[in-house]
């Protein structure tokens, strides 16, 4: 088990693991993800992560922009139906 790291995301929820993703495609390669369980066991399955799209600020825009087209990139790395 490694006892250094230049990054440690602590938390295998949404937050810990989108990190974790985006640091590895920018070609970071010395971080490490600690959960006490199993990935999203915490409080990730309670939160629907909704947010509405009708009289949206700016910034959920950009939000929402993103997200939709992460969404077709990772199922296009993925082959899985996201």
């Amino acid at each position: 088990m490694k006892t250094h790291a230049r990054v440690v995301v602590i938390g295998g929820g949404v937050v810990g693991v989108s990190a974790l993703y985006h640091l590895a495609k920018k070609g970071w390669s010395d971080v490490v993800l600690i959960e006490r369980k199993e990935l999203t066991s915490g409080s990730t399955w309670h939160a629907a992560g909704l947010l509405p799209l009708f009289n949206m600020s700016y910034s959920v825009g950009q939000i929402h922009k993103y997200s939709v087209k992460f969404y077709q990139e990772l199922q296009e790395e993925t082959g899985m139906n996201v």
